[in-house]
């Protein structure tokens, strides 16, 4: 099957997802703090994924595609295995040791595992990222996060 045609058919399938979570999303009732409810982010992220589908129906339909896949790439199949096998732990791990303790070992053994050997750069980020999301979270939207149990 050619990649544009498989491109056109993924972005179709992922609108009609997004206009399904967009419109499940308004039985979400009450108000947040902020004056955020709780379909507001659902709704964002539903907004988002029909954009970006909406591109790839488009670049599919202008021919811009790469060529037909023929299989799959071994190494890149094992490092998205690892990265999920990964992102299981870090949820389970959430709720032993807390959002921001996991946040910062999941980032620091994705991005060590990926690549990234400069210690300073992997705890920077680290720590910046999960201090952002956490501030964000936490501070701003005042939606609490797992303390975990240490």
């Amino acid at each position: 099957m050619k990649s544009n045609r498989i491109d056109l058919l993924t972005g179709i399938g992922l609108c009609l997802i997004s206009l399904a979570v967009f419109i499940y999303a308004f039985e979400f009732s009450g108000r947040g703090v902020n004056s955020y409810g709780p379909n507001f982010f659902p709704q964002a992220i539903a907004c988002l994924l029909f954009l970006a589908s909406a591109g790839l129906i488009y670049q599919a339909l202008k021919g811009h595609t790469t060529a037909s896949i023929e299989s799959i790439n071994k190494a890149g199949f094992i490092k998205a295995s690892v990265t999920l096998a990964l992102a299981i732990i870090y949820v389970f791990a959430m709720n032993f040791v807390g959002f921001f303790i996991a946040t910062i070992a999941f980032l620091y053994a994705v991005m060590f595992y990926l690549g990234q050997r400069k210690q300073i750069v992997l705890t920077i980020t680290a720590l910046s990222v999960a201090s952002v999301i956490y501030g964000i979270f936490s501070v701003f939207l005042k939606i609490p996060l797992p303390e975990g149990i240490l």
